[in-house]
């Protein structure tokens, strides 16, 4: 009796706002979190909803149509998820704690815990936690108190453990393997790490395959690959109207007309750059140049230099090093010295009539007609963005220099020569064709041509961004931590 008075007396309350989550107000912030194609560490459903536990993050997906309806982001480690049916809440396990959510007001409640939580269930009463030792807590006051035994009645929430596995013979053998339309390393084995039965339908969960639901009747397979490969240390590159998303892991595709579904091409090597050139990518890796089609890699070239980036024009690949530039004719392997200098390139920019690059401590232009090449702006660049009639350089200090293409009919007297414009520390700019956005040191900023003012986006965190795009009606915003999304009807 003693104990269980101090146990109660100690019994941790919630902590209202000292557990970071993001987005923060579900009413407020208009944004949503891309999660990555993380680890699945745990799996519920209610009537309409899967909930899933993915790396740190908790994603709610429509029942239905498995269509991905929410992602909360925990600034701390979480693991197992439960659902209670007589709350309509979650209850999450962390690090010597468990919280409580409430994912229709986005409300979260944290209580400490002195223990490693192996599950947890649910009855009219109270919830239960199952550790070195059986607890229950009561909904109301969140007192905890140890109990002898468990109600027979409880709905339980368990840690995955494979020896569950034995029980589904049709998931040997037990790992996923992707096809060679997704892969350079098609033997490479995802494990299974979460499951969770319904009764009819089996939910499971992977690391790195994303989550799959099984029809035990009809054995109908549904999958669902809910990010990029990874959301962290990613570049992004825009082919035509699709953005890809560069990283150690691979490539990860989002097409404009399909903003909702996520699309990948698994790589063995870290790549710098890529192309996709008739059903090939050209991949760069440290000083080499290689064509990849499934599992099957051929060498392109080799540099004596590590390779920055590549572009392509329809006739030649060309090739920035950190000691100058080149190109490759096409269907050969022979590199050839083409470039200003022997400074390193950042950015290749093939037009029509002429090919700008960005060097080290110059901007330079290459025209096709004279077969010469011009330095026109003392200013190293390393990114290009066309908007409207003018040309828009970013820095290697963070600055962004107008440069206008061609007078038109809203050009005005002197709009003739590059201008630096009255903002810095910008690390990425992408465009609608209205506006240029730019990724600064605090939130995603859009610059007005006419009226030549930066307005910032609020309906965004305002941290440091490294990448920005826009695809379809979205904003794309990238950070060190997590990869953003907002409807471009919330941009003011």
């Amino acid at each position: 009796m003693i104990r269980k008075k101090i146990i109660a007396v100690l019994a941790l309350t919630s902590i209202l706002g000292a557990l970071e989550i993001y987005p923060q107000n579900i009413f407020l912030d208009r944004y949503e979190l891309i999660p990555p194609l993380g680890k699945i560490k745990s799996i519920a459903t209610s009537i309409d909803k899967v909930f899933a536990v993915s790396d740190n993050y908790l994603l709610i997906f429509d029942k239905k149509s498995l269509e991905l309806l929410r992602t909360t982001y925990f600034k701390k480690e979480i693991s197992l998820v439960g659902y209670d049916p007589f709350a309509d809440e979650l209850w999450i396990s962390g690090v010597y704690s468990i919280i409580r959510y409430n994912f229709h007001l986005g409300t979260v409640r944290e209580y400490g815990f002195p223990g490693v939580i192996n599950g947890i269930g649910f009855d009219q009463q109270r919830v239960y936690i199952s550790s070195q030792k059986k607890y229950a807590m009561d909904r109301i006051n969140g007192n905890l108190e140890v109990v002898p035994q468990f109600p027979e009645n409880v709905i339980w929430y368990k840690n995955f453990e494979k020896k569950q596995l034995n029980e589904y013979i049709f998931l040997t053998p037990y790992f996923y393997q992707d096809s060679l339309m997704q892969t350079n390393n098609p033997f490479h084995r995802y494990e299974i790490t979460a499951l969770y039965d319904e009764g009819q339908e089996l939910y499971v969960g992977t690391d790195q395959y994303g989550i799959l639901r099984y029809n035990k009747i009809t054995m109908f397979r549904e999958r669902i690959i809910y990010g990029p490969l990874v959301t962290r240390g990613v570049k992004l590159k825009k082919i035509a109207t699709d953005y890809f998303f560069i990283s150690s892991a691979g490539i990860s595709l989002l097409k404009s007309e399909d903003i909702k579904n996520w699309y990948y091409f698994r790589l063995s090597g870290d790549p710098s750059d890529f192309l996709y050139i008739n059903g090939d990518y050209i991949v760069s890796f440290g000083n080499q140049i290689a064509s990849i089609r499934g599992a099957m890699t051929t060498p392109i070239a080799y540099f004596k230099n590590k390779i920055i980036t590549i572009n392509f024009d329809g006739m030649n690949i060309y090739v920035g090093t950190n000691n100058g530039m080149f190109k490759i004719l096409r269907d050969t392997n022979e590199p050839l010295d083409f470039g200003p200098n022997r400074y390193p390139v950042y950015v290749i920019y093939p037009m029509d009539d002429q090919i700008l690059v960005g060097g080290e401590h110059a901007t330079y232009q290459y025209d096709r007609q004279q077969n010469r090449w011009f330095q026109i702006m003392p200013w190293g660049t390393r990114d290009i963005c066309k908007l409207k009639s003018s040309l828009y350089f970013l820095t290697h200090e963070n600055q962004l220099i107008k440069y206008p293409l061609f007078a038109d009919s809203s050009a005005k007297e002197g709009d003739t020569v590059p201008s630096i414009l009255p903002y810095f520390n910008i690390y990425d700019v992408d465009t609608d064709g209205e506006v240029l956005y730019c990724a600064t040191g605090s939130g995603i900023n859009y610059f007005e041509p006419l009226s030549a003012n930066y307005n910032p986006i609020y309906n965004l965190p305002r941290i440091k961004y490294n990448h920005v795009a826009v695809v379809d009606e979205y904003i794309i915003a990238v950070s060190d931590e997590n990869i953003y999304r907002l409807a471009r009807k919330y941009r003011d």
